[in-house]
């Protein structure tokens, strides 16, 4: 075993600590993070081949899967001569890449991500909690986009409670990350992010309480229906303002009047599914969706406004991508999501073999990420919102950088040939490439 506290890590654990909190608390924090990583592959240069060689089950597949995707993209902005910034936003994908091998590279320790996570979602909490009753704003968010702010807060929570750890300690802090989630959510107002959040925490509970009772899934299940309910009968709760209001809508909708928050979204995709049914394989262009919506009947020729027609994307992933470059983009889309959850699975279950439970923790906490995101886009696009698609990717690039490094070494040290496999945390751990 070799000491791997240098510099290089000690900044990448600084870095890796203030991820959360750039990302929630600081204005602009996104590109800072942008920036720091950026710096440590700069730094870390003579080192950046071999770790990619020693990682490449990690690093080859979520490769081929952001270079498919863009290479649609600019696919499609060519045969549509969309203008070149249609791009910008996209090409951020590269980051989930460039994060994962910068953290195979430089091996931070994946405890300060669970420090972090705890940091950052307190810090939100009284940020958000000053402007909802002192600024009086009806959908606080910090300094981000209100639905994108809410689902980072929403994945950041899952994160911390997948977090590794069946001590009491543990189990509260993990706990704590969930009501701290619940309560900006709850201010901030947006339903999306509270369905994602709650719904993945079922199948996180099997992480948190490896050792699973009946008797314990009931408590689990009890604290998180409570928490449910709570939001929604608590006296003027915002969140049982926004439900009631969804059902009016839907009502709405249904007798034909699409002008309502949630009757615009299921108009735009009934126009969007229907532009793709047309269009399969080519779509109207990337980043043209609000050309989709004026060309259709209910908006051509209108003469009164409608919150319709004046929208530029189309509040889901999925409809945005398969209208906008059609099947080739909807499939590539999917890579972005289901390639890391398909590396997350592999590691996991190589990491469990050998009994690594911070591996474990890594591993399904990027599957609940990618579960939860893949629950957000049902109303919102990823791609529309830099922050966002910073977020997903760094997330997710340091998620599977950790839990890369933790199945490396199950590799170089397999179970049978050391009574205890140490896991890659602490002060002391194994360098990946120095093997």
């Amino acid at each position: 075993m070799l000491d791997r506290k240098n510099r290089l890590s000690t900044l990448a654990d600084v870095l890796l600590f203030a991820f959360p909190i750039l990302i929630l608390c600081v204005s602009h924090g996104a590109g800072v993070f942008l920036g720091g990583i950026c710096l440590l592959a700069l730094a870390g240069w003579r080192e950046m081949g071999r770790a990619w060689r020693d990682h490449v089950f990690v690093l080859r597949p979520l490769a081929m899967a952001v270079l498919a995707f863009l290479a649609v993209c600019v696919a499609s902005k060519i045969y549509h001569d969309t203008p070149w910034n249609v791009i910008d936003n996209p090409s951020r994908a590269l980051l989930v890449v460039l994060t994962c091998w910068v953290v195979v590279r430089v091996a931070p320790n994946p405890n300060r991500l669970w420090q972090g996570i705890s940091v950052a979602l307190f810090l939100a909490l009284l940020i958000i909690t000053y402007q909802y009753f002192w600024l009086a704003d009806s959908r606080p968010s910090a300094w981000v986009q209100p639905i994108a702010f809410a689902n980072m807060v929403a994945a950041l929570a899952l994160v911390g409670f997948a977090r590794p750890g069946g001590s009491r300690r543990d189990h509260a802090a993990a706990w704590f990350n969930v009501f701290c989630a619940v309560s900006i959510l709850m201010m901030n107002g947006t339903r999306g992010a509270m369905i994602a959040m709650l719904v993945t925490l079922f199948p996180l509970l099997l992480v948190r309480y490896q050792r699973f009772s009946a008797r314990m899934f009931l408590v689990a299940t009890l604290v998180i229906g409570g928490l449910v309910a709570g939001s929604y009968l608590m006296p003027h709760s915002p969140v049982a303002t926004r439900v009631d209001q969804a059902f009016v809508e839907i009502h709405k909708f249904e007798q034909g009047n699409a002008e309502s928050s949630v009757g615009a979204r299921l108009k735009m995709w009934e126009i969007g599914l229907a532009y793709f049914e047309d269009h399969p394989w080519t779509g109207i262009g990337i980043g043209q969706f609000a050309r989709v919506l004026r060309a259709s009947p209910y908006c051509e020729g209108r003469s009164k406004p409608s919150m319709v027609c004046v929208l530029e994307h189309a509040h889901n992933d999925m409809v945005e991508a398969a209208s906008t470059m059609g099947v080739p983009g909807l499939v590539t889309f999917l890579g972005l999501l289901l390639v890391p959850a398909a590396i997350a699975v592999w590691t996991l279950r190589r990491c469990r073999a050998n009994q690594n439970d911070q591996g474990v923790s890594l591993a399904c906490a990027c599957l609940g990420v990618v579960m939860a995101s893949m629950i957000s886009g049902l109303t919102q696009v990823t791609m529309a919102h830099q922050a966002n698609v910073v977020f997903y990717t760094g997330l997710i690039g340091l998620l599977l950088g950790l839990a890369g490094r933790e199945a490396y070494a199950t590799r170089i040290l397999p179970a049978h040939s050391a009574p205890e496999p140490m896991p890659l945390t602490g002060t002391r751990r194994m360098s990946a490439s120095s093997v």
